[in-house]
């Protein structure tokens, strides 16, 4: 397996780079476990139930001058717009996003098993922070909505 170094990583907002960031990380989200267990049973047992697209963070250096990504991510939060441009890369060429197709590839994926979940991530934070002996701040959270990040 290639271990993917982190300083090859970076956000992008469409084709554009998120200017300063250093630093992102995904929450793959969770399953509901429902209580199937009915009399006479002598262990509980439990079926899955409603899954949680999860939640995204990522953060660095502020750059008020970004406007053509940290200026409107910030923005799309203030506005409760889908930000499902969005793009955390691992290297030069992969990347997670909001899923938006049926068809993609990823390790336990086949052309016969796609993942049909459509999400929406929506910014649902946005911290700014300045400190005098260090760099202003900014980091953003997202929330997807109907469905998971996928590995393109």
């Amino acid at each position: 397996m290639a271990l993917v170094n982190g300083k090859n990583m970076k956000v992008t907002l469409g084709a554009n780079t998120v200017v300063g960031m250093g630093t992102w990380s995904i929450n793959d989200g969770s399953v509901e476990e429902v209580d199937d267990t009915e009399f006479g049973d002598n262990f509980k047992t439990f079926v899955f139930g409603i899954h949680d697209g999860g939640t995204i963070s990522f953060s660095g250096h502020h750059d008020p001058a970004d406007t053509t990504a940290q200026e409107l991510i910030r923005q799309a939060k203030n506005d409760d717009s889908a930000m499902n441009s969005i793009r955390l890369y691992v290297d030069n060429t992969s990347y997670y996003t909001a899923n938006q197709t049926t068809s993609y590839w990823s390790p336990a994926n086949t052309s016969a098993a796609l993942l049909s979940f459509p999400a929406s991530l929506y910014i649902t934070g946005c911290e700014l922070g300045g400190d005098k002996s260090g760099m202003g701040s900014i980091s953003f959270e997202g929330k997807l909505s109907g469905g998971p990040m996928v590995l393109i």
